[in-house]
């Protein structure tokens, strides 16, 4: 598929998703609808283990949405474009697969709410905030991020976060749990695709069934999740992956996964 603000790249196991729209890949209805159909176009691909969402631009990863379309929505358009952009963002934690925020520029708004979707937050070192800046624009974050934000760093910190409409820069967001790590500008495409390579020779199929059990799970009670668990690894011992590594284990020799 062909998208205007998004070109998807493929090399082995790993997909990356790269975002183009300048100045500052601002959210539009357009953008919205590319990114639903772009991550829909990603999970259906077969043995890809690893996603990896960046940015085309120098200074932005995603700035935010596009406020100049945003004034001109009545209500029912409003709501329109935020569930666009929750069900957009809703793909990646559905998805059996690793998907890594590669986080080079400013991620304020939908694009915090993008990178919270994801299972790593990769930041570039220097200047860029990250954030969830609405609340100084007498808004709500529109695409998850009253929900996610408290799940990541924990109800206080987050509603200090959102009422404030406060962005902070890297070493604030790593302190917190905003992101997972932080990475020399030079080498952060760099070090971004060596992380992305190590979980792409891992296990996908074991890895992908792991995350499936992890959301689903986590808001049950003890007995549901665990059961989750278990359906899960009982439909993952069919898998090549499983069966590799058991027999791999007993050769003492290491494992060909192959994400099947």
């Amino acid at each position: 598929m062909a998208y205007e603000f998004i070109t998807l790249k493929r090399e082995g196991r790993i997909v990356t998703v790269l975002l183009n729209r300048p100045p500052t890949n601002p959210l539009s209805g357009a953008f919205g609808r590319e990114l639903f159909d772009a991550f829909t176009e990603v999970d259906r691909m077969e043995d890809v283990t690893v996603v990896v969402i960046t940015s085309a631009l120098e200074k932005a990863f995603v700035a935010g949405a596009d406020i100049k379309e945003m004034a001109s929505m009545d209500r029912a358009a409003s709501e329109a474009f935020s569930k666009l952009l929750q069900d957009a963002n809703n793909l990646l934690p559905r998805m059996k697969k690793v998907v890594i925020a590669a986080i080079n520029g400013h991620a304020l708004g939908g694009g915090c709410e993008l990178a919270m979707a994801c299972d790593y937050r990769l930041m570039k070192k220097g200047k860029a905030l990250i954030g969830l800046p609405e609340a100084t624009l007498g808004i709500l974050p529109g695409a998850g991020g009253t929900q996610r934000l408290p799940r990541l760093v924990g109800l206080s910190k987050a509603m200090d976060i959102l009422l404030r409409g406060k962005a902070m820069g890297p070493e604030e967001a790593l302190a917190i749990g905003l992101v997972d790590r932080l990475i020399e500008p030079e080498i952060f495409m760099e070090e971004v695709t060596n992380f992305a390579s190590l979980l792409a020779s891992g296990a996908g199929k074991a890895m992908g069934y792991i995350k499936a059990a992890v959301y689903e799970g986590i808001d049950l009670p003890m007995e549901q999740a665990l059961a989750v668990e278990r359906n899960y690894g009982l439909e993952n011992l069919g898998t090549h992956d499983a069966k590799e590594g058991l027999v791999a284990f007993a050769e003492k020799r290491k494992p060909n996964f192959l994400s099947r």
